[in-house]
């Protein structure tokens, strides 16, 4: 099948790279921080603004959008104001939200592609203004890391220095988890809320086995994220295999490929 012919395939695979970029940044500090609970817990939660959205008859992605902003800034607000470990305040918003929306989603009794393109992911159903919404969000947060990006990892991985240099490390954390909840938003589209935390962090994980840097972190993170995506959207259109979880087991593919390749060459 030639990709090109079909302007809906060009259009999805053009997102798809473009998402794989910001989600490799992202999941670089996510890796790190070990908050790959927290982008789980975000799609999950979700659930309730795709499902109000659904029964409202208004744009889903927008509305979800608004939902993992909300979720994303709430649960930063509560990791402030309480003394419970952020696992369990994550644990506590997003089986809160997924069972409002479960039953929320159970007062229509018809089927909901719609809803279950979100819980599996498909791009190809992208609408001409989700697409222009993705883009403009992911420009955004592209700018912002990239733009910020010293400050940003400082502020993240090492807070005490950070404060030492007076960065307000409260804003750039506050920041951090806002992009990352619209990010994981923006994902869903693609994979789906059930893969999405794989999508994050399996190219930084994968990067993790044969970078020396922090600096070839990110670009092999990159690098990993767009191999997975092309590898995967190759797959999924030849095979008719599903997308979102083409591209997560190419990435996881990829890892363990790497993973016995260099534990080979340490023993020799």
């Amino acid at each position: 099948m030639n990709l090109f012919e079909y302007p809906f395939l060009l259009k999805s695979l053009i997102i798809s790279l473009w998402l794989s970029v910001v989600f490799a940044l992202l999941g670089v500090f996510v890796f790190i921080k070990r908050m790959s609970f927290f982008s789980d817990g975000i799609a999950h939660s979700a659930v309730l603004g795709l499902a109000i959205a659904f029964l409202l008859k208004l744009d889903i992605l927008f509305f979800a959008l608004l939902s993992g902003i909300f979720f994303s800034l709430l649960i930063f607000y509560l990791e402030r104001k309480t003394k419970i470990h952020t696992d369990t305040l994550i644990g506590l918003v997003f089986v809160t939200a997924l069972s409002l929306g479960l039953i929320l989603m159970s007062l229509k009794a018809s089927y909901q592609p719609e809803l279950l393109n979100f819980l599996i992911g498909n791009i190809l159903t992208i609408s001409d203004f989700d697409f222009v919404l993705t883009i403009i969000f992911s420009l955004l947060i592209l700018f912002f890391i990239i733009w910020q990006l010293p400050k940003l990892s400082l502020a993240l991985l090492d807070p005490v220095e950070a404060k030492l240099r007076k960065l307000n490390v409260n804003l750039y954390e506050f920041l951090f988890y806002l992009i990352l909840g619209i990010s994981v938003i923006l994902g869903i589209k693609l994979v789906g809320v059930i893969l999405i935390t794989a999508f994050l962090i399996l190219p930084a994980a994968t990067s993790t086995l044969i970078s020396s840097s922090f600096k070839s972190f990110i670009y092999l993170s990159i690098i990993f994220a767009l191999f997975n995506v092309i590898l995967g959207f190759l797959i999924s259109n030849f095979y008719n295999f599903p997308l979102g979880a083409s591209i997560v087991l190419s990435g996881s593919s990829l890892f363990f490929l790497l993973f016995l390749i260099k534990n080979i060459f340490t023993r020799i």
